[in-house]
């Protein structure tokens, strides 16, 4: 299986030297090709970071400099199109640059894409989550995966998941992207228009053995979305609810979310979705990477592992 690694930074350098050198120290990485793309435009860093990148531990790293500012949607739909339609690879391990990640990040990843291809229903693996349960129930949960609508942050992905849901990425793209800053884009219209249109369609019913069961599923937007988010990664995750996938992500989180400013957070969004609030555990103490994973599907209080709305 040929699999890449995708790297995205714009202008935050100590970010994104945060998430290299975890990147660095994940001896499993060093096995794949390391991608890095850079957007660009008069805001961009891309000396600095050209001269960190320069300065890695990784061999023969491909770089991408966008001349102009192509905003975060168009630069990684993009960046999915080169690897998977024109380069081929089997797989693609995403990172943006703002998580701090744990020493077998990427193993667990490629442990989780060898693990649930037996099930035709996964479409994402990712090792983020926050989990509020106390320590010692976590020491338990260290092979379990959950279903989750949470921002994209870390995960894996096939070609095949990808050559079933760019249709639905190209359009976006083509309508809503191209020869427009990207947070000038169509809020209303895409909500009104676009989301609504393809969740009051029916869900493609996936074929073969399936991993998540209808009761711990929820749908990332409703068939009226009023104001959810317009961002690639909302559409990607409503591409992926059409078509039939579920995303899975592990119980216990293998990294530490650190994006306080960006284009879509600040200080005040970070703690008002709760990321203050990351229960992690000491990286150190999450041993070896699983290879064989338990769906669960009940927390610690009885009631279904549900995932919330895509916020």
């Amino acid at each position: 299986m040929r699999t890449a690694l995708l790297l995205v930074g714009f202008n935050r350098l100590d970010l994104f030297d945060q998430t290299l050198s975890s990147l660095e120290a994940n001896d499993a990485a060093h096995d794949y090709d390391l991608h890095v793309y850079l957007d660009g435009g008069p805001n961009a860093r891309q000396p600095e970071m050209m001269t960190r990148i320069e300065q890695s531990t990784f061999k023969d790293i491909t770089v991408v400099k966008r001349q102009d500012n192509w905003g975060i949607g168009r630069h990684l739909i993009d960046a999915r199109r080169r690897l998977f339609d024109e380069l081929e690879y089997d797989r693609v391990m995403l990172f943006e640059d703002d998580m701090v990640l744990a020493t077998h990040y990427v193993e667990t990843l490629s442990n989780m894409l060898d693990w649930s291809s037996e099930y035709s229903d996964v479409g994402t693996v990712m090792a983020f989550n926050i989990n509020s349960d106390p320590m010692d129930a976590q020491a338990t949960q260290l092979s379990d995966v959950v279903a989750t609508n949470r921002h994209f942050w870390g995960y894996g992905m096939t070609k095949g998941v990808w050559n079933e849901i760019k249709p639905i990425l190209y359009e976006f793209e083509d309508r809503f992207l191209k020869d427009v800053p990207y947070g000038k884009r169509a809020h209303r219209t895409i909500r009104r228009k676009f989301i609504r249109r393809i969740m009051k369609q029916k869900r493609i019913h996936r074929s073969g053995a399936t991993l998540v069961p209808d009761g711990v599923l929820t749908p990332p937007f409703s068939k009226r979305p009023g104001r959810c988010p317009t961002s690639q990664d909302a559409i990607t995750a409503l591409a992926l609810w059409h078509c039939g996938y579920a995303r899975i992500t592990t119980r216990v989180s293998r990294a530490l979310y650190v994006g306080k400013s960006g284009f879509s957070f600040s200080p005040e969004v970070f703690e008002n979705m709760g990321f203050n609030e990351q229960n992690v555990p000491d990286f150190s103490s999450l041993g070896s990477a699983p290879s064989v994973f338990r769906l669960a599907q009940v927390g610690l209080d009885g009631q279904p592992l549900k995932p919330t709305p895509y916020e």
